[in-house]
């Protein structure tokens, strides 16, 4: 009886074109003849290739979706740094995540401008609100050292200084927005306080409560003490460089939009970081 010789062990190789055979409607049968091997053994390694694939599918899958995140979360968190659309996010990341997605960030992009920009404008905002801060000492300042109101402090007014103060600080901050503010033609005004009573008001700032007869002498009275004050502060050096620092600030904020709208807009950020699925 001749001696059986034992077949050497199947590679994956070898399973792996079994199976491409198979699909490729070459039968079984046929496979086993050609290839030298039982049919039984064909068809063991056929179905071990299968589930090979299964696994080798499902965990491509898994690492599909796990990198389809990353790049999400990147992308939110590139969102969320944009001035122009961090109001409008809904789900924001928590503050611990967000200082991950930063470092994640970084180390995808470590020579992106998004850094030089958003740290030069961190610091401007901080110099912004040092330059309020003065603006408005200033103000208080002016106003209580003003000799036209003691007229009305006289006349028992007290309310006037502090609502100007209030009044002209709210200015300064819009103004060098270029925003409109107010204006002591339409906003220079009373209501209503009581029978016989108005309120004297500039705008938002509610001031005191006078008799109606009173209420126009001291209305006029206010009215040239603001316009004086108004056109006197916008000469001021400290509103001349509250004005260009938020230029300055909204002029980063727009190179920072077009950056972060690049990684918005592509998607799938370059690189890798500690983060990324294997």
């Amino acid at each position: 009886m001749p001696k059986r010789i034992k077949k050497p062990p199947v590679l994956p190789e070898q399973r792996w074109d079994w199976l491409r055979r198979s699909e490729e409607d070459e039968s079984v049968p046929k496979i086993a003849s050609n290839d030298g091997y039982d049919v039984r053994t064909i068809r063991r390694h056929i179905e071990l290739a299968k589930q090979e694939r299964e696994v080798k599918e499902a965990r491509a899958t898994v690492l599909r979706n796990a990198l389809e995140r990353h790049y999400e979360d990147l992308c939110s968190f590139a969102e969320r740094l944009d001035p122009k659309t961090a109001r409008n996010i809904t789900n924001t990341l928590s503050l611990a995540d967000g200082n991950f997605m930063e470092t994640a960030l970084r180390q995808h992009l470590p020579r992106s401008p998004i850094w030089s920009y958003l740290a030069n404008r961190r610091n401007l905002q901080q110099e912004r609100e040092e330059l309020l801060m003065e603006a408005k000492e200033r103000i208080e300042q002016t106003v209580r050292a003003e000799r036209r109101l003691d007229q009305l402090l006289s006349a028992g007014l007290s309310g006037v200084t502090p609502g100007i103060i209030n009044a002209l600080a709210f200015q300064v901050e819009h103004w060098s927005l270029e925003f409109q503010g107010l204006n002591v033609r339409d906003n220079l005004r009373t209501e209503p306080a009581g029978e016989g009573l108005v309120q004297l008001c500039y705008g938002f700032s509610r001031m005191d409560i006078v008799k109606i007869e009173d209420a126009e002498g001291h209305l006029n009275t206010l009215r040239e003490i603001i316009e004086d004050l108004e056109k006197n502060i916008r000469k001021w050096k400290v509103f001349d460089n509250l004005r260009k620092t938020n230029d300055e600030i909204s002029r980063l904020g727009r190179k920072l939009h077009e950056e972060l709208a690049v990684i918005r807009l592509r998607r799938i950020v370059p690189g890798r970081c500690k983060y990324c699925p294997l």
